[in-house]
């Protein structure tokens, strides 16, 4: 049988040759790599201001050189010196790059004959692509979406893109969760509903069963996993852990996360007390084939986030059997059942609630640490996942 090919289009992709990534990028690494076992012939394109080609394990990655280190060095004197018109040299400038971009990646589909492209939503970095082939979209969530229903800054570059971008590929769209799907239909004016595909986590197989605080697992730790910034939670988290360890000495918290705009030396340790703060550990970013023995440490771990589309952290988390305790958004509730695989803080002060009432054992740990796992086993699961996916792209063919 011949393979499929697939080009996947992205900002990010999981590797250390790519620099930095977020959410995108971490998905795209493990879906690619269960997709490639169900004979499909994958290529990641990807673009920025140095260039690289290399094969990760069967994956072929393809990063272009775009202008944008070019662009930067024609517009930071206006920015420096406030000249005037800066904004629509900004966007001129950021127009040629994404037009650069998308004829690069036309021509590049048209040489390699692929069978499917797909773009995520964020950005609209590729709204001038040409080609006749079928163009999924997948939306992990667009700076359209994150500023006007969650309250994140407005990227105004980006949202101009994207309207562009949707305005073009208004079909065969995948939203990750109810909630991305309803957000996305809302703020593009779709005609017919984005496809609900869940991303998915691998379950690791438990030899033997143990109780919840045996270890690994740390007593009274406190994890934080994502990005540090105040949109994900973290200026909650401190300020939690704050009350924790007056009464818990030995608590312990422990974060995790790319340190956004240095948000953590100029806020977030600032929000600690001295206590607390002596009582903190900040691991950075963790690579990602590391993270798992990190958690596995973990009494608890925080999601306090102020929105998601869809949080594979915290089904990473769920499939390692350990209790979360998350904010009342959308998505999180679409995985969440409260007091059965985890809990929900409906207000600040639950967060510490919750946390004294797991320290202290006044529920059964480990009930609902079997229910976590067994909720990623039944419904989040990321081979179900990919025979989604496949039969959602072969319907496409």
């Amino acid at each position: 049988m011949k393979p499929i090919k697939i080009c996947f289009v992205t900002r990010e992709y999981a590797h250390e040759l790519m620099g930095k990534t977020g959410g995108i990028g971490v998905f795209l690494k493990q879906f690619t790599e269960q997709l490639k076992q169900h004979q499909f012939e994958i290529v990641v394109f990807s673009f920025g201001a140095a260039p690289t080609r290399f094969d990760d394990d069967g994956i072929r990655i393809v990063k272009i050189k775009d202008l944008s280190h070019t662009i930067e060095r024609i517009r930071a004197p206006f920015r420096r010196y406030k000249i005037p018109g800066y904004l629509h040299i900004k966007m001129g400038l950021e127009y040629v790059n994404r037009f650069y971009i998308s004829m690069y990646l036309s021509l590049f589909v048209l040489k390699n004959k692929f069978d499917l492209i797909e773009f995520h939503d964020y950005g609209g970095d590729a709204c001038y692509f040409l080609g006749s082939l079928p163009k999924i979209v997948r939306c992990h969530g667009s700076a359209v979406t994150l500023h006007e229903f969650m309250g994140y800054y407005k990227r105004t570059t980006d949202t101009v893109f994207e309207y562009k971008f949707f305005r073009r590929f208004y079909k065969h769209i995948i939203a990750v969760s109810k909630f991305s799907r309803e957000m996305t239909e809302e703020a593009f004016h779709l005609k017919t509903p984005p496809q609900i595909i869940y991303n998915g986590v691998c379950i690791k197989k438990n030899e033997l069963a143990k109780a919840y605080l045996d270890a690994p697992t740390e007593a009274f730790s406190i994890f934080y996993f994502g990005s540090i910034r105040e949109r994900k939670g973290i200026n909650i988290a401190c300020e939690t852990f704050n009350k924790v360890v007056l009464k818990f000495p030995d608590a312990t918290f422990h974060v995790m996360g790319n340190n956004n705009n240095d948000h953590w030396n100029k806020v977030a340790v600032n929000l600690l007390s001295e206590v607390a703060l002596k009582q903190t550990l900040y691991y950075g970013m963790v690579p990602n084939t590391d993270i798992e023995n990190y958690l596995n440490r973990a009494h608890v771990v925080l999601f306090p986030s102020f929105g998601e589309n869809f949080s594979v952290a915290l089904l990473e988390v769920m499939a390692l059997g350990k209790l979360v305790v998350t904010s009342n958004i959308p998505s999180f509730q679409e995985v969440i059942k409260h007091k059965e695989n985890g809990f929900i803080a409906e207000e600040f002060a639950d967060y510490y609630n919750w946390i004294e009432t797991i320290f202290e054992q006044r529920i059964n740990l480990e009930k609902i640490s079997n229910k976590a796992v067994e909720t990623i086993k039944n419904n989040f699961e990321i081979q179900n996942m990919i025979q989604q996916n496949i039969n959602y792209y072969k319907s496409l063919l």
